[in-house]
């Protein structure tokens, strides 16, 4: 008897264990789910297709491959403008859209035929993978020399006020020739990283036999901040020598071969750190100002998740009319986020102006 108790409640035990089982595989498939879906944008699109005679299956299958290029557009249209610097962009969007279509998961065909112009239409509903299209456009836009280089601002510290004139006009010809844009601290932009050269011109004279020979030494300390949080990215510390009475014409040389030699370096680093840097989730505040309701702050809150393909995460952490505070999980630097809300539907469906990108924090208007 005490045995057949003993197996009963073996039975039980078990039937528990079974069922707290079942109910912990239901709830990692639900959260699956939310997580995959998370990483989902729905979108409906329509492409288009001259109908070709007697190729029924091509002409529909053209406008299918549109209406896909023109669902990846809407989701990802604003990330590569944010992202891209193209002299013929019709062209780059064109081989950059149609070639992340595969990022498509899933899509339903809502209606197709000839439409009022003649063309063959077909219109979609299309679930794209988000994440996974981003990853698609880096690597495009990598590959074909395509991505935006960082603003960067310039500030020399010399002894010498030519020399500091000289060693700024350099490093701002070697990063224009490159793609770099150079900007002052006065714009409302503030650029992702700072350029800080050091640099002291030392000059002696000396006789040797009745004759004065004057030597002059250059010294260059120039280093890479990122402007958010200062940290340095990249630094060279530098000297060179050349003996001359003309200091003018000496500095003007010894300045050339420094720059040269530290652009060389200092090139490949800014520009590895920010392809990387871009595409890594960091905290930006986003304030926003002349909000009118909080239900208005809460609908732009819902606006951002649309539009901005680069978020993950976004978060109302303060409501006032004067000034409203986000905080956002964004895939970018703060500038990118400014260029890729300004290139999106929210600047006039909002009716945005901008304040100023300063740092980690994006301050906007509504006018």
């Amino acid at each position: 008897m005490r045995s057949l108790i003993i197996e009963n409640a073996r039975e039980v035990m078990l039937h528990k264990f079974i069922l707290i089982g079942k109910i912990v595989f239901i709830a990692f498939l639900v959260q699956l789910f939310f997580s995959v879906s998370a990483e989902a944008k729905t979108v409906t699109a329509k492409g288009i297709s001259d109908i070709v005679e007697g190729k029924k299956a091509e002409t529909r299958s053209i406008a299918l491959n549109n209406a896909k290029r023109a669902a990846v557009e809407q989701v990802a249209g604003a990330f590569v403008q944010s992202r891209s610097t193209v002299n013929d962009f019709v062209i780059a969007q064109d081989k950059i859209y149609s070639s992340s279509s595969g990022n498509i998961s899933t899509y339903t065909i809502l209606t197709e035929g000839v439409n009022d112009f003649g063309a063959y239409e077909v219109e979609i509903e299309a679930d794209v993978d988000v994440q996974e299209l981003l990853v698609d456009i880096k690597e495009i836009l990598k590959v074909n020399g395509w991505s935006r280089k960082p603003r960067i601002t310039l500030n020399v510290n010399s002894n010498n006020a030519s020399i500091g004139n000289t060693l700024k006009s350099l490093f701002t010809t070697n990063l224009n020739r490159n793609g770099f844009e150079v900007f002052d601290n006065s714009k409302k932009v503030q650029t992702g990283f700072v350029l800080e050269i050091n640099a002291d011109l030392m000059s002696n004279s000396s006789d040797f036999q009745g004759i004065s020979i004057a030597s002059n030494s250059l010294s260059m300390v120039t280093n890479v901040t990122r402007t958010d949080d200062g940290k340095v990215i990249a630094s060279i510390s530098q000297q060179a020598s050349k003996a001359g009475s003309n200091l003018a014409k000496v500095g003007q040389q010894l300045s050339t071969k420094l720059v040269r030699k530290a652009w060389r370096k200092l090139k490949g680093e800014i520009l590895d750190f920010w392809q990387e840097e871009q595409y890594i989730a960091r905290s930006i505040y986003l304030d926003l100002e002349q909000l009118s309701t909080y239900q208005q702050a809460k609908s732009f809150s819902q606006s951002l998740k649309q539009s901005i393909s680069g978020l993950l995460d976004v978060e109302l952490i303060k409501f006032s009319t004067e000034k409203s505070q986000y905080l956002l999980k964004y895939k970018g630097w703060p500038e990118q986020l400014y260029d890729e809300i300004f290139a999106g539907p929210l600047k006039s469906e909002y009716q945005l102006d901008l304040i100023s990108v300063n740092a980690n924090h994006v301050t906007l208007i509504i006018n």
